[in-house]
Order: structure tokens, then sequence, then C-alpha cells
């Protein structure tokens, strides 16, 4: 008999750190390895890891975005520097809508009751933007231009 048959098996949590940009972006950062661990095994050519390590980004690296500023109306988050738990879940891609200059997007889905609890707290719905909470693994340019 298999040992996974017989066990009880659980969920793995991880954790990050709530963090905030200089412009009111509030997000949880998790470790870059994760991005840097998975995007080698992607095969699409034209990918990239996210642009999320440059300055236009605010080098914020890999992360789980949590609130903008503009959801926020300028209320204070007591809880930067704390950290919270996530699960990782699906590994999925898409033709990212908003995102003119990407055509593919490659993410990671979490799941995070912390995090809903926490948007919940500062009066926002569950999700960031009705969108399940994710880390972007690898983006892909757009050969379209922007307008």
């Amino acid at each position: 008999m298999n040992w996974y048959k017989i066990a009880k098996l659980k969920d793995v949590s991880l954790k990050g750190e709530l963090k905030k940009t200089d412009d009111g972006f509030v997000y949880l950062k998790v470790p870059d390895d994760i991005i840097h661990g998975f995007f080698p095994l992607l095969d699409d050519d034209g990918i990239s890891e996210p642009p999320y390590f440059n300055k236009k980004y605010d080098k914020v690296g890999a992360h789980i975005s949590v609130m903008h500023s503009d959801e926020l109306d300028g209320q204070e988050i007591k809880e930067i520097g704390k950290e919270f738990n996530f699960e990782l879940m699906d590994f999925k891609r898409t033709n990212p809508k908003g995102w003119d200059e990407m055509s593919q997007v490659y993410f990671i889905n979490v799941s995070s009751p912390e995090l809903e609890e926490l948007r919940e707290k500062y009066g926002l719905s569950k999700k960031h933007k009705g969108q399940q909470f994710h880390i972007t693994i690898a983006t892909k340019k757009s050969k379209r231009k922007s307008q």
C-alpha cells in the first residue's frame, strides 16, 4: 500500500511579510526563489521573469498584490511588517486584460484567508481586483503596440 493513500495529507503553509511602496501599493513579499525556481520549468519562447525586479516597479520582486493606494482612500495599514500565511494552489497562464504590453502572464494562484480578512478589515472585498491572490512567475511581451 502506498504511504500517501493511508496518510492524512496536509497543505503546506508558506509566509511572507506585508510591505508598502512609497506610492501606497501594499503587497506580501515572498521569496524571489519562488520565481527563480519555477521560471526554468516553463517551455515557451520569448518569456522572461516578471518586471518586478526593476526600478519602475520599486524592485518589489516576487510578491502577492494585496491592496492598491486607490482602494485605501488614505487609510494607514497598521499590519505593515507583519507576516501572513499563504498556500500555493494551481499554475495558470492567461492573456492579461489591462496589461497591454504583455501577451501572456504565467502565475501561481495562492490561497490566504489571512489576506482576505485583512482586506475586509479595511472595508475592501476579499479578493484584490476580484482576482484570486497570485504570484506572477513569467511574462511574455506583446507584439502589438500599446496605445
